[in-house]
């Protein structure tokens, strides 16, 4: 008979076992998210070094560029306002200073695309961070109403906990799988974007 009044519980029971369940379940995964979030955070620091390393580089470059250019234009003067056996002299140098600045202008362009590869790495991973810490933010707002909801014995507060809850957790796998953030997937299901 003991058995039979064990299983036969109350429903404000059952009701607080499914609101553990689910803050349990809903925890769970913002667990998951914050290594993930953590992982992402770390990438993006080292996409940040990695843009300001190669901007600063850049800018390197141009100096570079800009002294070879001045000295092209120096040696270009000299050779208009010199005698003809110092103007074939220096139609060597000149030669040689723009195969320089050449180099330099290629090495310059070389070094802008990988800057401006980082750049884009780093806004991704700005992009993604963001999509996790709004997926945590809804996973929290709907353990707190679970919270009050358990408190309060509210069912209808459960259904609503739901609802930033499981945005969260929506937002959070599609970050995680890597998929476009929810309202761009809408956006393109409904044809809109």
């Amino acid at each position: 008979m003991a058995d039979a009044q064990e299983l036969a519980a109350p429903p404000e029971d059952h009701f607080t076992n499914r609101v553990a369940l689910t803050v349990a379940l809903l925890a769970s995964f913002a667990a998951l998210m914050a290594i993930q979030s953590g992982n992402v955070g770390d990438a993006r620091e080292q996409a940040q070094a990695e843009r300001n390393n190669s901007w600063a580089w850049y800018q390197a470059v141009r100096v570079r560029e800009d002294m070879a250019t001045y000295g092209l234009a120096h040696l270009q003067r000299l050779q208009r306002t010199a005698t003809p056996a110092e103007a074939a002299l220096l139609a060597g140098e000149i030669t040689t200073q723009e195969k320089a600045v050449a180099a330099v202008r290629a090495r310059k362009d070389e070094v802008e695309a990988r800057a401006k590869a980082a750049e884009a790495t780093f806004a991704q991973l700005n992009d993604l961070d963001d999509r996790f810490d709004l997926a945590d933010a809804l996973v929290a707002i709907g353990v707190t109403i679970l919270a009050v909801a358990a408190l309060a014995k509210v069912r209808w507060l459960y259904w609503f906990a739901l609802l930033p809850g499981l945005g969260g957790v929506i937002w959070g796998a599609t970050a995680i799988a890597g998929l476009p953030e929810p309202t761009a997937l809408l956006a393109r299901w409904l044809g809109v974007g």
